[in-house]
C-alpha cells in the first residue's frame, strides 16, 4: 500500500492459488487480452496473495479466526481469512480495487471471462480512486 501511495495508483488485490484453474482460466483469457494488460501495468498497484500458499507463518503469527474458528498456521491460511473476514466470499479469484485508506472503489469481482465487462471494472476503480 506504502508502495500504490508512492506512485499514486490504486491497489487490485488478487486472491488466488497456485492449483486454481478459474484463476489460470482468468490470467489466460482476460488479464492477456492488451487493454487489460495495459491497465493492470500502467494504472494500478497489483498484490496477488495465494490463499493456498503452504508456507508456514512463524509461530508467533499464527492464530485462531475469529471469521472461521480455525488457526490460521499458513500464509495461505492468513489470506484466506483475509479474504473472508473482510470481503465475505472466499473463492477464487476474487478481484478488489482499494484507494491508499483501503477503500473499495469498485463492487469487488469474482471468475467472469468476459474481458468488456473485467475493462469496465477496472476503468470504474480509476475513476472512482481519482475523484
Amino acid at each position: 500500500m506504502a508502495y500504490a501511495k508512492q506512485v499514486n495508483k490504486p491497489v487490485i488485490l488478487d486472491f488466488t492459488g497456485w492449483s486454481c484453474v478459474n484463476c489460470r482460466k482468468m490470467k489466460d483469457n482476460v488479464w492477456s487480452d492488451k487493454t487489460v494488460l495495459g491497465l493492470l501495468r500502467n494504472d494500478y498497484v497489483l498484490i496477488s496473495l495465494y490463499v493456498d500458499d503452504k508456507t508456514t507463518l512463524p509461530e508467533n503469527e499464527q492464530y485462531v479466526s475469529e471469521t472461521t474458528n480455525r488457526k490460521v498456521k499458513t500464509i495461505g491460511n492468513k489470506w484466506s481469512d483475509f479474504q473472508a473476514t473482510h470481503f465475505k466470499p472466499n473463492a477464487q479469484p476474487f478481484y478488489v480495487l482499494l484507494g491508499h485508506n483501503g477503500q473499495m472503489l469498485a463492487q469487488p469481482k469474482g471468475y467472469d471471462t468476459r474481458v468488456d465487462g473485467y475493462v469496465k471494472f477496472l476503468n470504474e476503480g480509476i475513476k472512482n480512486f481519482r475523484s
